[in-house]
């Protein structure tokens, strides 16, 4: 009996505990406006914001499911924002045709003063198909890239999510 009511006590709390961690790790996936001292974005349902990455991107965020390349299994989807320093919008958009199986919808305009290009292309990497949007903007003498690349056999689940995410990107 001595024994009987701490084991009760224990197991209620570890119920409790383990209930609060899977909540809050379900809750890293919820919809939220992420603002940096970089930028300012909207990441959408199903995607995690990767904190304290050292890739050196702006934003990194991918989806929570995967999709299977080959023998592997990899992100159905990721959105990254990258800071090419130094860098012409010419010099910015040709290197992502340099590694695009297909580069297409390049639509030139203007945000905020600055010069900007929506793209599309896609590109094998790994063996599996990406279709990717990519957002080319100025900022200075630097170029702000950011780009949504999903696996082609899940772009019905994640595209819209990734069109509106880069849709709402703000370069500070």
């Amino acid at each position: 009996m001595e024994i009987l009511i701490p084991g009760l006590i224990l197991v209620a709390l570890m119920v409790w505990l383990s209930t609060r961690i899977k909540r809050n790790a379900a809750a890293a996936f919820d919809a939220e406006r992420i603002e940096t001292e970089d930028l300012i974005v909207e990441k959408p349902e199903g995607f995690l914001h990767v904190l304290n990455d050292d890739s050196g991107l702006l934003f990194r965020a991918y989806s929570k499911d995967f999709g299977t390349v080959g023998r592997r299994d990899t992100r159905q989807a990721t959105i990254e924002v990258e800071r090419h320093r130094g860098s012409t919008l010419d010099d910015a958009v040709a290197a992502a045709k340099g590694v695009a199986e297909t580069f297409t919808s390049e639509i030139p305009y203007t945000e905020g003063g600055e010069r900007a290009v929506d793209a599309r292309s896609t590109r094998i990497r790994d063996g599996g198909e990406f279709e990717i949007i990519h957002k080319f903007v100025t900022r200075g003498s630097d170029v702000i890239e950011a780009r949504g690349a999903v696996l082609t056999e899940n772009r019905d689940e994640h595209m819209s999510d990734i069109e509106q995410a880069i849709g709402t990107l703000r370069i500070r």
